[in-house]
């Protein structure tokens, strides 16, 4: 049961609307004046068996507990939760995992005081005086240092230990956030960086989530980085992101390099669209989280035999993570519907022996030229396929077409596909229509990988603003019986229609766009909170709807954060079952997705007929005549919608079954 819930059973609905205007009990209902408009004969009903109310008459609306106290109170959500939730004797803290994230916060607390006493300690201890030499060799000058916050690590067992317990960070703390050690063998803590340069590593947010230690001198590990913590995932982090995130949005591009020196000298040039990977190779998460800032990647790996493996794993993770786009291609046999990368990828290579660190502090220049020319990803991979598998032989041969193929399927522009097929074809000494035929299979059997599974692959969107919505209501009906909507994906999914549907918005909130756009062509009242039917669902979308709204970029972990605790548990059960819902960025199922929203209306419709019909039954009985002739007036309107929405699911259904025919290649005339 979740916290919303268990207030809504501790607080009677009846009692609790009363203190507002006066209830009088009219068989298993209550009826009084409605409190949110003027008006002489009674049309407000509270239905005390679903713990709902209604206004039939000028406000038209309805909702449950917190519905009725946000509206006639003007409060956010998270304000009505915590009036209700003193009032119900229920602890938020304790029942909805507020204490973990008031944890979280303590962990972040302790970074930041870890690198303010970092930072000092470059600045002034004398046993630093090899950090500060170290950074003068790399030509990083005090604006930079101060604004990356470098620091430096005593060589001390205890230094950052004894100093956050100072400041009342208890040992506990200190080892959740990866600042210090458990030795099982003495039985004592120390801490986790000695003798290194440090360097604090940013959220998107500016929070410090964890540090890189580079040590001075030959030891090993030549870098060491944070271990996991409760706030930091290395596969998630992309280091300087913060500082980057506006100037990649700018310039409509990022570069993305390999280590941290590399991200500070670019930014110290100029250079500040450049962020850097947390390790050799880059991660669907890492490249899902850049595109939400640009569509055109440049990779700028180091140019040895390791830094081009890399960016092999690189570009494999980009062609499985990044968006992809569906294009509708004339074919033979009719129109068909082809995926494309939906980025641009390009590899600028250094020069032999230097990392970008070295070309952006001896030659900005040559580094701004390598970005202007860096190679199309099909292009590098050409160079690569030439280089590495024996073209003579018939398996070589076949190896090279079977790489390159789905690349040049991937390509957006039919010129440019054309060109790559011809070179295909000479690199091989294969017929060139053998080759384009490998592609044409290549893009018939492309697939997107849509959820984040144990092998990596992730969910992609493409946020953008949404429109304001319009007709929406103030909350929920009364509770529907369980749905059979599209059957074959809410319940094969196992959850319910509306769970369904924003499970989907949340993994792709792309959709939100979508489905306003959809709904507008066909004359359809745009999605809004009243589609809901559960209040932690409502605020949920409101929060989702806000966020798309806004120029923030969509960040599962970030939303999460401007959500009350008690609603964390829903979300992330929400985007659980996302992760195991099919991508909606085919047009089959996003038409499915509209028909879901039509049907919970439909639904939601026919449950407030059957109130009416139930109200006007007891009122006839009763002999209040121009009660049931005003309710019959309601229930004709909604009868009304209800035949309007019927046909549109009708049509809609239809949409589906033609465009599968489409798919199936069916000529379009």
């Amino acid at each position: 049961m979740s916290v919303s819930d268990e207030i809504k059973q501790r607080i009677d609905l009846v009692d609790f609307i009363s203190r507002y205007t006066p209830l009088k009990k009219a068989g298993a209902t209550y009826k009084g004046l409605c409190p949110f408009h003027s008006e002489r004969t009674p049309s407000f009903v509270v239905f005390p068996h679903t713990g709902t109310w209604h206004c039939f008459g000028a406000c038209s609306t309805g909702g449950d507990l917190f519905g009725f106290l946000m509206r006639k109170e003007n409060l956010e959500f998270r304000e009505a939760l915590q009036i209700l939730a003193r009032e119900a004797g229920v602890s938020l803290e304790d029942e909805t995992g507020d204490r973990s994230q008031s944890r979280r916060g303590q962990v972040y607390e302790a970074n930041a005081a870890a690198a303010a006493y970092f930072a000092e300690v470059l600045h002034n201890h004398p046993a630093a005086q090899a950090a500060r030499d170290y950074l003068q060799r790399r030509a990083i000058d005090a604006t930079t240092r101060d604004r990356f916050q470098l620091g430096f690590a005593l060589e001390s067992w205890s230094g950052l230990r004894d100093y956050l317990s100072a400041r009342k960070f208890d040992i506990d703390l200190q080892l959740e956030a990866g600042l210090i050690k458990h030795s099982e063998e003495r039985d004592s803590t120390y801490d986790a960086f000695r003798g290194r340069v440090m360097i604090p590593i940013r959220d998107r947010m500016g929070r410090v989530i964890g540090f890189g230690g580079r040590v001075l001198g030959d030891g090993q590990p030549k870098y060491l980085n944070t271990a996991e913590t409760p706030v930091f995932h290395k596969s998630h982090v992309i280091y300087g992101l913060d500082m980057a995130y506006e100037a990649i949005r700018s310039a409509g591009q990022v570069v993305i390099v390999e280590g941290y020196m590399d991200v500070i000298a670019a930014h110290q040039y100029g250079f500040s669209n450049v962020v850097a990977c947390m390790g050799t190779a880059l991660t669907p998460d890492q490249l899902q989280q850049l595109q939400r800032y640009t569509s055109n990647f440049v990779l700028a790996l180091d140019a040895d035999s390791a830094g081009q493996q890399a960016t092999i794993r690189g570009l494999n993770q980009a062609r499985q993570a990044l968006t992809r786009v569906r294009k509708p291609t004339v074919t033979a046999t009719g129109l068909r519907f082809e995926e494309r990368l939906g980025a641009a990828l390009h590899i600028a290579s250094t020069p032999e022996g230097r990392d970008p660190d070295e070309v952006v502090r001896h030659d900005p220049n040559l580094w701004r030229q390598l970005i202007a020319e860096a190679k199309p990803l099909v292009d590098f991979y050409f160079a690569v396929v030439a280089g590495q598998m024996d073209l003579s032989s018939a398996r070589g041969k076949g190896a090279a077409v079977a790489e390159l193929a789905p690349l040049i399927a991937e390509l957006d522009d039919a010129i440019e596909r054309e060109h790559y097929i011809q070179q295909l074809s000479r690199l091989v000494q294969v017929d060139e229509r053998t080759v384009a035929g490998r592609v044409q299979a290549a893009a018939r059997t492309s697939q997107v990988p849509s959820q984040p599974r144990s092998d990596g692959h992730i969910q992609k969107r493409a946020p953008a603003p949404i429109p304001e919505e319009t007709g929406a209501q103030a909350g929920p009906e009364i509770a529907p019986p369980p749905l059979s909507v599209a059957p074959e994906r809410s319940e094969r999914a196992g959850l319910h229609t509306e769970d369904y549907l924003l499970a989907h918005l949340l993994r792709e909130p792309d959709l939100l766009i979508w489905l306003a756009g959809a709904a507008h062509e066909r004359e359809i009242v745009a999605i809004h909170a009243g589609d809901w039917q559960h209040v932690e669902n409502q605020e949920i979308f409101r929060t989702l709807k806000r966020w798309m709204s806004s120029d923030e970029q969509w960040d599962a972990e970030l939303f999460q954060e401007t959500l009350p605790g008690p609603l964390h548990g829903r979300l992330a059960r929400l985007i659980t079952a996302g992760i195991n819902l099919p991508a909606a960025n085919n047009d089959e199922l996003r038409i499915d997705l509209l028909k879901v929203l039509v049907r919970m209306r439909l639904d939601r419709l026919k449950a407030r007929s059957m109130q009416i019909k139930y109200l006007i039954d007891e009122a006839t009985q009763q002999g209040e005549r121009e009660d049931a002739r005003d309710l019959y007036t309601v229930n004709n309107q909604v009868l009304r919608d209800l035949s309007h929405l019927q046909i549109t699911y009708r049509n809609l259904s239809r949409v589906l079954v033609s465009q599968g025919r489409a798919e199936q290649g069916v000529k379009i005339r």
